[in-house]
């Protein structure tokens, strides 16, 4: 996982999504995710998977660093699956709503700078929890940096290539193990620098406004049509079975219609 380019994604990005405020973007995606919680309905969970497909697509996201991203659940969800599932529709089903809640989120974090996501997660969390998962951001860029200069350091001065895994696998334990080391003397210090610039418990960040009112209304409004689908094919799942792919062809309507937008405003 490159975290840069998320970071560079979420920060310099040039979409609607990211001109919606942080918190409308947090609501829309509980509500897409309380949709893909309630539905029992594999054709609903698609539908849903499609049209974030659709989202991703009309605002020229990043897909191909985006997508893997999502799949990856898809791998846990079925050992999940294969454990529990009593047929295949079942296990499909569990897959489906493991990748669709991942591409959600997602499509959060590549929008959404994290500094904001915490500035809305900060006005919940204890404050000892909200400033560790701030400063815990921070640290990951450093100790990623860190980490591939120590594993360059050790394979050059051992001679190691490519071709021998076992010795590689040794030089990137040893990496781990100075990286270990390196954190908590790096924790140390930025606590220090915290309390030498008067640190008193709580790192605050502000929230950035919406730039786009107009996008934080359809936000809203399509989790809230996503929510309302959902439910009726829950609660009424016996008159309505027969309709379910209604919502999956305007999904697919709707990814294809992005498609042809995108190719267009090449």
């Amino acid at each position: 996982m490159d975290i840069a380019v998320l970071d560079r994604s979420a920060v310099s990005g040039r979409s609607h999504l990211h001109d919606a405020s942080p918190r409308t973007k947090l609501l829309a995606f509980a509500l897409v995710l309380a949709s893909i919680v309630v539905s029992s309905n594999l054709f609903i969970v698609v539908a849903l998977a499609l049209a974030l497909l659709a989202v991703i697509t009309a605002e020229r996201l990043p897909a191909r660093q985006m997508l893997p991203l999502a799949a990856y659940p898809a791998i846990f969800a079925a050992v999940f699956a294969i454990a529990s599932a009593p047929d295949a529709l079942a296990a499909a089903l569990i897959i489906a709503k493991a990748v669709t809640a991942a591409l959600g989120a997602v499509t959060l974090m590549f929008t959404t700078p994290y500094p904001q996501v915490f500035a809305v997660a900060q006005r919940v969390t204890p404050a000892l929890v909200g400033d560790a998962l701030l400063m815990t951001y921070r640290a990951i860029f450093i100790l990623a940096e860190k980490f591939a200069d120590l594993t360059r350091a050790v394979r050059l001065r051992a001679g190691i290539s490519g071709t021998h895994p076992i010795r590689s696998a040794q030089a990137t334990t040893r990496a781990l193990g100075g990286l270990l080391l390196y954190s908590v003397d790096l924790a140390q210090r930025e606590y220090d620098v915290l309390v030498l610039r008067g640190y008193s418990g709580r790192l605050k960040v502000a929230e950035r406004p919406s730039r786009s009112p107009r996008t934080d209304q359809s936000l809203i409004a399509g989790s809230l049509a996503a929510l309302a689908v959902a439910i009726v094919w829950r609660v009424y799942w016996a008159s309505v079975i027969n309709y379910s792919w209604i919502p999956l062809a305007a999904a697919l309507l709707g990814l294809f219609a992005a498609l042809l937008f995108r190719g267009r405003n090449r």
